[in-house]
């Protein structure tokens, strides 16, 4: 005996395509809301990251403000060395004073959900991932930079400087000025690409707070036809009000 459907196999037919259609319907609706969902998840990320990277970025025009500051101070540095170095030490009437500093923030690149991120373009992925290594060099220089001048600040009212100190002071120095160099180039090339590649400016929320003795001249002042025929050639300082350093 054979199987026959009461209203006829094109009956059965029918209904099946009407069935398939319905599960195909449902399952691209769902897709399409999923897709919503993550188009929506992306751009928060999105949007918070590149607030973030751009927070980020404001750290370095932060540091780059007392840069005229910083290489004086180290100058100066050198020559109450050389003083000492000569027989004919100079006493500090200032204390040395540190450059401020800011930390990288990465708590929304580091909290990333794995489903947002890999819905993300694959060059926008590593073009974030660019900035946070740049971030993370970035801090190593900082950090060490800030351990350097820590260190020098100890020598703030020294009265004696023996041989050991002094050889310690010259290394301090030049650990600063390494430093000091390595910022400003990898500042100047990094905030160049981040505005020509990815549309990112420095922004920074906070209000700027520096240390303010790190500008005031801690040596008696050097005529300006001394400083002309040193082979130093150090730079002469102004008064902290007319310099446009912060």
């Amino acid at each position: 005996m054979k199987l026959k459907p009461p209203h006829g196999w094109n009956a059965v037919a029918w209904e099946l395509a009407i069935v398939t259609l319905g599960v195909l319907i449902a399952l691209g609706a769902q897709q399409v809301v999923e897709a919503m969902q993550w188009r929506r998840e992306v751009a928060g990320f999105r949007e918070s990251v590149r607030e973030e990277i751009a927070v980020n970025l404001g750290t370095y025009p932060f540091r780059a403000k007392q840069k005229t500051c910083i290489k004086r101070r180290l100058d100066e540095l050198q020559r109450w060395l050389d003083g000492w170095r000569d027989g004919q030490p100079l006493g500090m009437t200032e204390p040395i004073g540190i450059p401020a500093s800011k930390v990288i923030r990465t708590s929304v690149w580091e909290s990333r959900d794995p489903g947002t991120f890999a819905h993300m373009p694959r060059e926008e992925k590593e073009e974030y991932a660019f900035f946070y290594d740049q971030f993370a060099n970035n801090e190593v220089h900082r950090l060490d930079e800030r351990a350097a001048w820590i260190e020098i600040a100890s020598f703030d009212n020294a009265k004696i400087l023996d041989h050991q100190d002094q050889m310690r002071l010259q290394g301090l120095i030049s650990r600063a000025r390494l430093r000091d160099e390595r910022l400003d180039y990898n500042a100047r090339r990094f905030l160049t690409r981040a505005a020509d590649k990815s549309g990112l400016h420095p922004k920074d929320p906070d209000p700027p707070v520096y240390d303010l003795r790190l500008c005031r001249r801690v040596l008696p002042a050097v005529a300006r036809s001394t400083l002309l025929t040193s082979t130093s050639a150090f730079h002469l300082w102004t008064p902290l009000e007319t310099q446009a350093v912060f």
